[in-house]
C-alpha cells in the first residue's frame, strides 16, 4: 500500500465553519450534525464522523500494518482510502491518499 501526503495539516471545520453551499449539498439532511467535525481535503468537504479508527494492534501484526501511525481511514474506491493523523492538540489533521 502507498500512501500519499504532502504533510501538511488541515485545520478542523465546525458546521458554522462551512459555506452555506457546503451546508446543503450533503449535510443538510442530518438533525445532530451541528456537533460533527469535518475538514476539506482536495476541494471536498470530509466528516470525521465517516472515518473508521486505526486500530494499531490491527490484526495482530503490530507496526507491520500498512496503515500503523494513522488515526482512521474512509474507503473512497475499492483501492483507495483517505486516512488521517490528528495533531497534537487535536485541532487539525495531516490528511494521506492511500492507494493499492
Amino acid at each position: 500500500m502507498k500512501i500519499t501526503t504532502n504533510n501538511q495539516y488541515r485545520p478542523i471545520l465546525h458546521w458554522s465553519d462551512l459555506t452555506e453551499e457546503q451546508q446543503n449539498f450533503r449535510y443538510g439532511m442530518y438533525e445532530d450534525i451541528e456537533e460533527s467535525s469535518f475538514f476539506e481535503y482536495k476541494e471536498c468537504v470530509y466528516d470525521l464522523n465517516d472515518f473508521l479508527r486505526v486500530n494499531d494492534s490491527l490484526n495482530g501484526k503490530g507496526k507491520d500494518h500498512d496503515l500503523y501511525g494513522w488515526d482512521g481511514y474512509h474507503n473512497e474506491t475499492f483501492f483507495s482510502s483517505i486516512v488521517v493523523k490528528y495533531s497534537d492538540c487535536g485541532d487539525a489533521v495531516r490528511v494521506g491518499l492511500a492507494t493499492s
